[in-house]
């Protein structure tokens, strides 16, 4: 179970785990993780998980969220990530049944957030084409993987039962499946389907 420990001052003050769909938090009582400082606003922010992933969201707050020191309104969480609320900093930390995986970091090419494991029935896969990590592949064994680079394209495929679905994250354009766009559409995913997630080309595998 993913969980979020709760620093102020460089102490430890809880871990909270990731139980409920939405964990809210700020000042006020009501809220699941209570932060008693000037600097949070009552409703603050939230942190929502879903099967798509783990998303952290300001809720209107006065003085903004950070993650690694960058303003966000919504941020997909990867493992590691630091958030800031008010004077407290909160780290990510997912587990092994949520953890991450990335392919090596290089110009246009995808971060790859992969979800909770589980044994893969097809030998799906995703196969890069173009820059530094051409002819990389990652094997589709998690019922969600994330793609992309947050702030700008972010996709997931989700496997549900024998099929797999392409789904619209965030950004401003879409990814285009065999040269069309989806247009913020969910699509499923057919064998040798070409995907292009803002200039990185990638092909779907379901067999070798």
């Amino acid at each position: 179970m993913a969980k979020v420990i709760v620093t102020l001052n460089g102490v430890v003050q809880q871990e909270i785990s990731l139980l409920k769909p939405r964990l809210t938090i700020g000042r006020r009582p009501n809220n699941d993780l209570v932060l008693d400082q000037l600097t949070v606003s009552g409703q603050h922010a939230a942190i929502d998980t879903s099967s798509i992933g783990v998303f952290v969201l300001d809720l209107g707050s006065t003085n903004g969220t950070l993650v690694n020191g960058q303003p966000i309104t919504k941020h997909l969480l990867q493992h590691g990530d630091v958030f800031e609320i008010g004077k407290y900093r909160l780290r990510y930390q997912a587990t092994d049944d949520a953890h991450v995986a990335e392919l090596p970091a290089s110009s246009g090419s995808p971060e790859l957030v992969d979800g909770k494991s589980i044994v893969s029935e097809l030998p799906a896969r995703v196969k890069i084409l173009n820059g530094s990590n051409a002819n990389k592949e990652l094997v589709l064994s998690k019922p969600v993987t994330t793609l992309g680079s947050p702030g700008k394209l972010v996709v997931s495929i989700v496997r549900e039962q024998q099929i797999y679905l392409l789904k619209h994250i965030e950004g401003n354009f879409f990814a285009r499946v065999n040269d069309q766009s989806m247009n913020g559409k969910v699509q499923r995913l057919c064998d040798k389907d070409m995907i292009d997630l803002s200039g990185t080309k990638m092909q779907f595998l379901l067999s070798k």
